[in-house]
């Protein structure tokens, strides 16, 4: 009792507020997709072709440094990535930027290598050769579908599979999550650091978000944008709640995404007419292939993209400009317009939070660039 009397006030205080438990231990996962390489600059089904970065990329996994090291996430303790060299000079590319702020050194494991696509691999993904040879419906197919496999690789590679689908790779990406990545994250304060590719990161995200299978196909996942899950170090699953309330009761993401402002120019940059963005999401959202979006497609669409905090907020927009405007259905003309013009509106209200003008005073300025 005497001893109790003596106990400082904060110490009483800390005691109170933990009661009989004490808080259960955080770790955090960071999620992070090579930079632009070689073969994205002209889309390419690159596969397991071992393509370099560009000094683009480069320069994308040294601002994800910078930006990691900003926002707190600096202290990585373990690192994972592929065994191809676009997402291995990534990861440590990324590790020098935050220099003594660490003391990892990735781990290569080929089971975070992207999807293996058979025959299609170092073919252009808009070659009119391809779309000829097999047809808009079976490339749609093998590309979106969770379980299409393309034509096998010939003559078979030395080690590794001959093709793959969306499913094939999830799996063994998932198989290297719970043996190798899972256990670096039991203690409080590990912070991991996993930098891999478009495909395996889907198949990690759809896991961790719980998402549909037949909506992982769908999900969106850009260069060099770091993606951050908390881990409860007890149960080793997301702690925190998910974010960004969706269409039909669909809820968003457990994990945080890093957009910088070069991220956002990137997003807006691609959402112009003719963007590699634009035209992607409306590929994407448009199942039947006749180049008209439907009511149903638009909600479907908006609901893949949900995980991409800042790509979904452009995208609501988006789908809320053509319900007033076109009543729900619009070809692909009318998505870029719409699409350039939720674009230019963002970029105005920014301009207007930048230099502290009052809302609204951006429309003024569009009015006087269009006269």
């Amino acid at each position: 009792e005497a001893m109790r009397r003596r106990l400082p006030a904060h110490a009483a205080v800390r005691r109170f507020a933990w009661g009989r438990r004490k808080p259960a231990g955080v770790s955090r996962l960071v999620l992070l997709r090579h930079g632009q390489s070689e073969w994205n600059k002209d889309p390419t089904f690159t596969g397991w072709c071992d393509i370099p970065l560009t000094e683009r990329g480069r320069r994308e996994a040294r601002q994800a440094g910078e930006l990691l090291l900003k926002r707190g996430y600096g202290h990585v303790t373990r690192a994972f990535t592929s065994e191809l060299s676009r997402a291995w000079e990534t990861c440590e590319i990324v590790l020098d930027t935050l220099g003594s702020a660490t003391a990892a050194w990735p781990t290569r494991d080929w089971r975070l290598n992207e999807r293996m696509y058979g025959a299609l691999q170092g073919i252009g993904k808009h070659d009119p050769k391809l779309k000829a040879k097999y047809g808009e419906q079976q490339l749609w197919e093998w590309r979106r579908s969770l379980r299409g496999r393309p034509p096998p690789l010939e003559p078979p590679p030395a080690f590794g599979p001959r093709t793959e689908s969306l499913a094939d790779c999830r799996d063994r990406a998932l198989a290297c999550f719970e043996d190798a990545v899972k256990p670096a994250l039991k203690n409080d304060g590990d912070v991991v650091l996993l930098a891999a590719h478009s495909n395996t990161l889907r198949g990690l995200i759809s896991h961790l978000d719980d998402v549909d299978d037949d909506e992982i196909p769908g999900l969106h996942v850009p260069n060099s944008v770091p993606i951050v899950y908390d881990f409860d170090t007890t149960t080793q699953r997301p702690r925190q709640p998910k974010l960004g309330a969706c269409l039909d009761g669909h809820r968003a993401s457990h994990a945080r995404w890093l957009l910088s402002e070069e991220n956002q120019k990137k997003i807006f940059s691609a959402l112009q007419p003719g963007g590699l963005l634009t035209r992607a999401l409306f590929d994407s959202w448009d199942v039947n292939s006749d180049g008209l979006l439907s009511p149903e497609e638009i909600s479907k669409g908006l609901r893949a993209v949900s995980t991409d905090i800042g790509l979904f907020a452009i995208a609501r927009r988006i789908v809320r400009r053509i319900n007033i405007d076109y009543g729900g259905t619009c070809t692909l003309d009318d998505y870029e317009r719409i699409a350039a013009d939720v674009v230019e509106d963002l970029r105005l209200v920014e301009v207007e939070r930048q230099h502290h003008l009052p809302p609204g005073s951006g429309d003024a300025l569009r009015r006087q660039t269009t006269q």
